[in-house]
């Protein structure tokens, strides 16, 4: 079986970013499906920044007392 493909291709500085998606797919669930991938990446940031916040705030603590 042949199927058909469309690629989207981004550069952002020296790395490539692709996104592979069935050539007959409606834009609509193509913005759905962009959409969930950033929620997904926005919610790991989010993450990362709750883990690396007590980090600073215990930093500048001892900044405070100099």
């Amino acid at each position: 079986m042949l199927k058909t493909n469309a690629q989207l291709e981004v550069k952002i500085g020296e790395r490539v970013y692709t996104l592979n998606l069935p050539s007959e797919s409606p834009l609509g669930e193509v913005h759905d499906a962009l959409f969930r991938m950033r929620s997904y990446v926005i919610e790991k940031i989010n993450e990362a920044a709750k883990v690396d916040a007590p980090k600073e705030s215990e930093e500048c603590q001892s900044c405070e007392g100099q």
